[in-house]
């Protein structure tokens, strides 16, 4: 057993397996907090049929699907995207697994070097009111655990797409809103589902884009070019 404070909120794991502690341990705290207990049941239900997991990382996904559903009752989506913090300010790269994501935040790294932090590279939290969203590192960051337990105002979301030339253009919240759906965790729920959906339209009302890009330096230049501006 285990407590972890991910978006300000403490959690403590009644867990079976140690692989789920190790992972969380930059999140680690010694207060106990809101009880999370996975059954053997959910644990099965996280296995896909094509790639067979082991029991103990199928828990640690089980562990982090119930804290999210218990976070979206206070305003928190778990979204898929690389959460970069630049000069204080945060933005998401965003797009379908493969498309690039990762390694568009690699070629800002590599741009901006120690005045970038990669708050998460798979799956942040994000806390939305009207006023401010807010993007929290937690340690389920991806392939290469990129993550950095802090969090930071959301300035804009980046949606990426591969492309032979280079191109950066403004969304409305119309044309982002199913393409940020597609990005939020949608619980099975016809509550959360439409707890989701409202959230969704609070996202939509920030500085979005649309980056086709090669894997470029200059594919970073031509979108900081438009963020710098916000």
């Amino acid at each position: 057993m285990f407590s972890i404070k991910l978006a300000n909120h403490i959690f403590t794991v009644q867990n079976q397996y140690s692989y789920v502690e190790r992972l969380c341990h930059g999140y680690l705290c010694d207060k106990p907090g809101i009880p999370i207990t996975v059954t053997e049941e959910e644990i099965e239900r996280e296995q896909t049929a094509d790639i067979q997991f082991s029991k103990e990382y199928l828990e640690s996904l089980a562990v982090y699907r119930k804290i999210c559903e218990y976070l979206l009752h206070d305003d928190i989506l778990l979204f898929h995207a690389s959460a970069v913090m630049l000069d204080g300010k945060a933005y998401l790269f965003t797009a379908p697994s493969g498309t690039g994501k990762s390694t568009h935040a690699r070629l800002w790294r590599e741009k901006f070097g120690n005045r970038l932090a990669v708050i998460n590279d798979d799956k942040p939290l994000l806390s939305i009111t009207k006023d401010c969203i807010t993007v929290y590192g937690t340690p389920y960051a991806g392939k290469e655990h990129l993550q950095t337990n802090t969090c930071a105002r959301v300035n804009a979301i980046v949606f990426l797409h591969q492309a032979p030339e280079n191109t950066v253009c403004r969304l409305n919240a119309h044309e982002a809103y199913p393409k940020l759906l597609n990005q939020a965790y949608r619980p099975a729920d016809s509550t959360g589902m439409i707890k989701t959906m409202d959230l969704i339209k609070c996202l939509s009302q920030l500085p979005l884009y649309s980056l086709h890009c090669t894997i470029s330096q200059e594919a970073v230049d031509l979108l900081y070019s438009q963020l710098k501006e916000l």
